[in-house]
């Protein structure tokens, strides 16, 4: 554990399986030295819900996005909806948007058209955006190419350590969750160990994604505490190192 405040750079929060026990998981974060969580959207119909409970809790962060996972649920008009959402609701960010093509019968065309259009909406509302990236980030840098004033995150990050360096030469920061701790993820624990500290966020996934500790039980905000012990231990550095830089690199991201 540090004594430094940390962020958690990527929780879904809003998602049912947290609404039975929300306060008690807010409490076990806070104890674990969580002082802020960022919340992405997913879908337009939870967007509201996201409002409500960052209204509620001055740690919680929304944003607002199109996750391509549900690309099935999404209408054309979800985007002009969301640029008007954004223009009536603080946000930190868009997102979670992106690509997602670890199924081979994945409609990459449409995916990408919603991924670009989200990316045209953060650029023009000058927000960073929370980008999902799973065997697409090759395809992910090239998008990002395309606009020259964009910031935000890769959350979850599975690239390889060139493919990190080129996104942080585009203003990209490098977000690691629990997948860190398993001594079998060799490529991430080599990207953990070898980016600048100064382009590294860390966060859980929660609901999923958990650490080697709690495989196989629902994941939460407390235990970003191991993903933060196990980059420390890859790296050779001090938690407590780790633990500020990550949260100033947060906080100048999504100026909080």
């Amino acid at each position: 554990m540090t004594s430094k405040p940390l962020i958690d750079a990527h929780c879904h929060l809003d998602f049912k399986v947290f609404a039975d026990d929300f306060e008690s998981v807010l409490q076990r974060a806070k104890k674990q030295n969580i002082r802020d969580i960022i919340i992405p959207g997913t879908e337009k119909k939870y967007w509201q819900r996201i409002t409500a409970l960052s209204n509620s809790h001055a740690m919680l962060h929304p944003a607002y996005g199109l996750h391509p996972y549900w690309l099935s649920q999404h209408k054309d008009s979800d985007l002009a909806e969301l640029d008007q959402y954004i223009n009536s609701h603080s946000a930190i960010a868009i997102g979670e948007c992106g690509l997602d093509f670890r199924d081979t019968q994945a409609d990459k065309k449409h995916q990408l058209y919603f991924f670009e259009a989200q990316l045209t909406i953060a650029q023009a509302q000058q927000l960073p955006v929370i980008i999902h990236a799973v065997n697409a980030t090759e395809t992910v840098i090239q998008s990002i190419k395309k606009y020259k004033y964009l910031s935000g995150m890769i959350h979850s990050y599975s690239g390889s350590a060139e493919q990190a360096r080129q996104l942080i030469d585009l203003d990209f920061y490098i977000s690691i969750s629990g997948s860190v701790t398993y001594e079998q993820a060799k490529k991430i624990r080599h990207v953990a160990s070898s980016i600048p500290l100064t382009s590294l966020l860390i966060e859980t996934d929660a609901p999923d994604q958990p650490d080697r500790i709690h495989q196989g039980n629902r994941n939460e905000p407390a235990f970003l505490s191991n993903t933060l012990a196990a980059i420390a231990a890859l790296r050779k550095q001090p938690v407590d190192l780790i633990a500020q830089q990550t949260t100033l690199n947060a906080k100048q991201l999504f100026k909080i």
